[in-house]
């Protein structure tokens, strides 16, 4: 059952929303500015399906459910029930979050993100019944968490690059692996955006366009061998 009533030139149309920090928003390392809309990975992933509509939700340094000091809105479990509410209705959220948790708290531990991943699917299954919904007779949107792609070590950069580089190479690696077994306890998709895609040297963290078509390309392809092989 798809949950999605949007009409394009007559199509019923089913409907994504990317939920993430700034791999999603597009962040450009080497002009410090933002990937054009067909280049930033969610747009890719759109091009790469049939009678879709993916909505971007990326916002630089969001966390999965940590206060960011100095950053405001950052929180993602915070916030996304209302990213959640102006989306809906939906038939699939991708939930790409992670990296920023050690950004936000040093001590973070990959296990620390993965109950926040938890909570954040939770949020996701509620929509349907959540306070002031307005989709009350729909089925929960179906999920897919996808890891962070790995950085590179600070000897690495070529560019100003961020002190936690090197914590996160040992971190995301770990991250990812909790991640993938969350997914089989939560019966999620899953996808390891490190499979698909490389850091640019510029900052070790964020990606060129290659690499965000690298992504998008590789997330379409991952939901064609799951259920949602009618979305390519």
């Amino acid at each position: 059952m798809f949950n999605s009533f949007s009409k394009v030139g007559g199509y019923l149309m089913k409907s994504i929303l990317v939920y993430g920090d700034s791999l999603v928003w597009g962040r450009n390392a080497s002009q410090k500015d933002r990937h054009s809309f067909d280049d930033r990975w969610p747009n890719v992933l759109a091009s790469n399906l049939k009678d879709v509509i993916v909505c971007e939700a990326g916002l630089g340094g969001r966390t999965t459910d940590l206060e960011f000091a100095g950053r405001p809105g950052r929180n993602g479990l915070k916030h996304l029930s209302v990213a959640l509410l102006q989306a809906a209705p939906l038939d699939l959220v991708i939930l790409a979050l992670g990296t920023n948790d050690t950004f936000a708290e040093a001590s973070r531990k990959p296990r620390d993100t993965v109950n926040a991943m938890r909570s954040l699917i939770k949020v996701v299954r509620d929509l349907p019944t959540a306070p002031g919904t307005s989709v009350p007779n729909t089925s929960p949107p179906k999920v897919m968490i996808v890891s962070p792609p790995h950085c590179l070590p600070l000897s690495s950069v070529t560019g100003e690059g961020f002190p936690e580089l090197d914590e996160l190479t040992r971190w995301l690696p770990e991250l990812a692996q909790l991640y993938s077994e969350l997914a089989i306890e939560q019966d999620t998709y899953f996808a390891d955006a490190a499979k698909f895609c490389e850091p640019d040297p510029i900052d070790g963290l964020h990606l060129d366009v290659k690499n965000t078509w690298k992504l998008g390309v590789g997330i379409a392809k991952t939901l064609a061998l799951e259920e949602f092989a009618d979305f390519c």
